[in-house]
């Protein structure tokens, strides 16, 4: 009896330990003294996930768990690499590839996977067309015969149409497959033709804004292979860098729209990935105001637990940088200030000045870039009519009477003011880690624009003044 079950759970154990991927190659012009990779894409990255064992000539990668949905690479020891189709779908044990060194795409072959049929046949078509239509677009260059030129173009918009109508084929028949959820990721969407009503520029902004809305609509955001693939990153890149006006409460809005869509859709790795590139591309970016997006990011995907692969640690940093922008962000009330003049008798609060605009500004006497831009600061406000505006500078460091020095050399003008009793916690407040920094304020003391140069003052207040209606606009320069 007891022998009888020792067998039972060695059957059983030997059943548990089976191999859920066995993909076999076989690469004519290696031997076994080589080795293999197979690596898969993720986002616009590349990450081994195995490397062979070879047997009897035949290369083999084997494990104990059937890999994800993916374009994965099967890279030789130059480092060239042919690419496959992994399906969740399908029987991974008996995939089988055949290639020589060369790669060449005409010669490559597959069997047990129908998906890799489908996707290796696709490929043999698409280079076929493709080296005709790089012969074509020769010709085409070198033609100088207009007629011949027009002849030689519809040749080649033929040629794509060719490829075109076979994926889409393959999209049509197959929509449940992965490598129709793949190509159907790959197809652009028709945008319709604007209302008759419209004018040009209406008709601009009726498509913009309808394939804003409906960019993602062949993308199937609960497919969590297709971040596995060169596809994914390059849709959301494209998205943003296309589709996104340089204003951040329409960046928010793009973004949570998209990421509760593929929250919705249980796409957690789409999700997870999106994440993670916008919290990147926003602290990249060098649009106005575009702290904004990232404190948002920050704040309703992080501190909110939504991003739940992310450390404790990670996490509370997050979050204190977070809270440490959000006084300072566009559109909000600036934090106020109250601080000694030069003569440390009169403390001058920002939020009584009277003024249209406010030019808030924090330097030191002794920053390089400060003594560059300072000079230009107060050559604007002298040049300028300031009735309609003040400059509120702040010196942001301790040397009293170096600052008195330099003001009076220097003869600026406008209110110069120093946390001189250490009352005024305007570090914390506008979280200031370098010098200069500017601020332009609006009539309500609101954030309007941050951290743009001294340059840029002069044109910024312009604006403002005419958004308030308080001078005309200026006639454009022809």
């Amino acid at each position: 009896m007891n022998r009888h079950f020792a067998l039972l759970i060695g059957f059983l154990w030997c059943l548990g330990a089976s191999a859920q991927y066995d993909i076999a190659v076989k690469l004519n012009g290696l031997s076994c003294s080589d080795e293999l990779i197979l690596a898969k894409h993720f986002g616009d990255n590349k990450y081994i996930t195995d490397t062979s064992k070879c047997e009897n000539g035949l290369f083999h990668f084997k494990g104990e768990e059937t890999l994800s949905n993916g374009v994965y690479l099967v890279v030789l020891p130059k480092k060239s690499y042919f690419e496959i189709l992994v399906s969740a779908a399908e029987d991974q044990t008996k995939y089988y590839f055949e290639a020589d060194t060369s790669l060449n795409s005409q010669k490559t072959l597959t069997k047990g996977s129908m998906e890799n049929e489908l996707f290796i046949e696709f490929n043999k078509l698409a280079m076929t067309e493709g080296r005709k239509a790089s012969e074509l677009t020769k010709a085409y260059k070198a033609e100088s015969d207009e007629k011949a030129k027009k002849k030689l173009k519809e040749k080649i918009n033929s040629i794509s149409d060719v490829v075109f109508t076979k994926r889409s084929e393959i999209v049509s028949k197959y929509p449940n497959l992965f490598i129709g959820k793949l190509y159907n990721a790959m197809t652009d969407m028709d945008v319709p033709e604007a209302p008759e009503n419209l004018d040009e520029k209406e008709a601009q902004k009726f498509k913009y804004l309808w394939m804003r809305d409906h960019y993602w609509d062949n993308v199937d955001l609960s497919e969590d292979g297709l971040v596995q693939s060169p596809v994914f990153h390059n849709k959301l890149k494209d998205y943003f860098d296309v589709y996104m006006p340089p204003v951040p409460d329409t960046a928010i809005l793009m973004a949570d729209r998209l990421l509760n869509s593929m929250e919705a859709a249980g796409g957690s790795d789409q999700f997870k990935y999106s994440v993670q590139y916008l919290l990147g591309y926003f602290e990249k970016s060098k649009f106005m105001c575009f702290d904004k997006p990232l404190w948002h990011m920050a704040k309703n995907y992080y501190c909110a637990g939504r991003a739940y692969w992310a450390d404790s640690a990670y996490t509370a940093k997050m979050c204190e940088e977070s809270a440490k922008m959000e006084p300072t962000l566009c559109d909000e009330l600036a934090p106020d200030l109250s601080m000694p003049d030069s003569s440390f008798g009169q403390r001058i609060t920002m939020s009584q000045i009277n003024k249209p605009v406010t030019v808030l500004v924090f330097w030191d006497i002794n920053c390089g870039h400060c003594k560059k831009e300072m000079p230009i600061i107060s050559s604007m406000y002298d040049s300028m009519t300031n009735e309609h505006f003040e400059i509120y500078a702040v010196y942001t460091q301790g040397d009293w009477e170096g600052w008195k020095k330099r003001l009076a050399k220097e003869k600026y003008n406008f209110i110069n003011v120093a946390n001189a009793y250490g009352e005024d916690k305007f570090r914390d407040k506008y979280n200031i880690r370098s010098t200069p920094q500017i601020y332009i304020l609006d009539k309500d003391k609101n954030i309007r624009f941050k951290k743009i140069g001294a340059a840029d003052i002069a044109g910024t207040i312009q604006y403002l003044l005419e958004e308030q209606g308080i001078v005309e606009p200026k006639e454009p320069k022809e």
